[in-house]
């Protein structure tokens, strides 16, 4: 089955984190969410879109394909729920011992993080 991308599911250059200037933006003044083995590290910015980095080392496996895998896992979720992140800064971390999870469950994890940043942002 082909899933059609809209322009609402889009991840184009402009939502991603890029430069080690941005990603030490958010470490300096983020707030943070953690679970199991994935931290959510978010910022406020002013352009009105959210903006995702992920950072997940060879701590976590030792694999480049298990690492990939976490890395479209997290994308994939960002992707679906972008439109109701509203102007954020993302950067997920990932912590030894992710690599022991089931898609399923990382990207419970994922969507749980994001739901959280989600319910904080509104009073």
């Amino acid at each position: 089955m082909t899933v059609l991308t809209t322009a609402r599911n889009s991840f184009p250059k402009s939502h991603r984190l890029l430069k080690p200037r941005d990603f030490q933006n958010v470490f300096q003044r983020a707030r943070k969410w953690s679970t199991n083995g994935l931290t959510l590290y978010a910022r406020p910015n002013t352009l009105g879109h959210p903006r995702l980095g992920i950072a997940i080392s060879r701590k976590c496996s030792r694999s480049a394909v298990v690492r990939n895998r976490i890395r479209r896992v997290i994308r994939e979720s960002f992707r679906m729920c972008q439109d109701q992140l509203g102007g954020f800064d993302l950067v997920f971390l990932g912590r030894a011992g992710l690599e022991r999870l089931e898609r399923r469950e990382l990207r419970g994890m994922v969507n749980k993080n994001l739901m959280e940043l989600r319910r904080c942002e509104r009073p």
